[in-house]
């Protein structure tokens, strides 16, 4: 399965170098399905510790990663892919920084099989270690000098000094890059094995929750993490807005509201739900996580024709200058539902947030 993780320049390189290692104050690595959805995890990132963001490409076999680690410790719901141990750096495919230069082992071990002209059953594997030992040093060499190429001929070398059982016999000209064979090549693999899972039972409990078959235990699951402050807590939540039951889907809209950093993408298309609950919720995640476009998403909470959306949406005017969002204000305080009009009262004008600019007056030449 191909998946993105969305990361900075900084970290990419220490990625390449010792693959996925779930760090604080995630507790996991986390992939996604979708590019623009790892790209604006990446942006978040970068924009935190003052770097590039960077997306990187990864093939997967989700199959082996739940046998190898379990079911509970490997995730996939809604596009999104959480692992509860480190992943190997040979699930890469992409290499920051390195046009037309093989870096990961699968790029490399698909380069050797080329040169000599193995197919990929009898050829090199991306998990033997002599590839891995050769991506680390491919990578070193990029880290060290940015601008430059590794020249083919360097890198037949290394090759032959790691993976000296393939190039047994085989005679490789150095100008044209052909390789002639005089003996038979082997394959020669290796299992990176598994790591012991820390305790986190809290999380481990959430994550329980999670994977039940009652809507109402999900429920307390996203609650319980929500508590817990989880670092991850928008990606669990993303992993539930398609949720079978509407009361999941609003319990993970209403947690995103405490996440510090958010995309609006995964969330937009809930904003024209059929189910008043879900589209409120929507609208209100949104004026949490759609930047400049907030406000945006509040006046269009405002214009619902549903009063039970236009009042989650007027339990968001605290969180906006009146000067600079008159409309909005507008709308909530001359809303033909009166229970609205006095919640938005409430929350601005007998608070000194805003006053509500006096009705004109009729003269005795006002029409009849």
């Amino acid at each position: 399965m191909i998946v993105y993780h969305g990361t900075t320049r900084r970290r990419a390189g220490r990625i390449c170098l010792e693959g996925f290692l779930p760090r604080k104050p995630s507790k996991r690595v986390w992939f996604a399905k979708g590019h623009g959805y790892a790209l604006g995890r990446a942006r978040t990132q970068a924009r935190r510790s003052h770097d590039r963001p960077v997306v990187l490409t990864c093939d997967i076999d989700l199959g082996r990663m739940r046998d190898r680690y379990g079911k509970k410790r490997v995730i996939y719901r809604s596009g999104i892919l959480a692992i509860d141990a480190p992943v190997p750096v040979s699930v890469l495919r992409s290499h920051p920084g390195a046009a037309d230069q093989p870096t990961t082992p699968r790029e490399l071990a698909a380069w050797v099989n080329r040169l000599l002209r193995l197919k990929d059953y009898k050829g090199v594997s991306p998990r033997h270690p002599g590839v891995n030992r050769l991506s680390r040093w491919v990578v070193n060499r990029l880290a060290a000098r940015t601008r430059s190429i590794i020249p083919k001929t360097q890198l037949v070398e290394m090759a032959r000094r790691w993976l000296p059982e393939f190039f047994e016999g085989v005679v490789v000209d150095p100008k044209r890059l052909h390789a002639s064979h005089t003996v038979r090549t082997i394959e020669v693999g290796v299992d990176p094995g598994t790591t012991a899972d820390e305790a986190r039972d809290r999380e481990d409990q959430a994550v329980e929750y999670l994977m039940d078959a009652n809507p109402k235990t999900r429920v307390r699951g996203l609650s319980l993490l929500a508590k817990t402050n989880d670092p991850d807590l928008f990606d669990w939540c993303v992993m539930h807005l398609d949720d079978e039951a509407p009361d999941v889907r609003i319990a993970a809209l209403h947690a995103m509201r405490r996440c510090e950093d958010g995309a609006p993408e995964p969330i937009a298309p809930l904003a024209e739900s059929d189910d008043k609950r879900v589209r409120g919720a929507a609208i209100a995640a949104l004026a949490r996580h759609a930047g400049k476009d907030a406000a945006g998403w509040v006046e269009r909470g405002l214009k619902d024709p549903d009063p039970c959306v236009r009042l989650e949406a007027v339990a968001l005017l605290p969180e906006f200058d009146p000067a600079k969002h008159p409309l909005i204000f507008d709308l909530a305080l001359h809303d033909l539902n009166p229970s609205i009009v006095r919640r938005a009262e409430k929350l601005t004008g007998k608070k000194g947030h805003y006053r509500q600019r006096p009705r004109p007056a009729q003269g005795p030449t006002a029409c009849r």
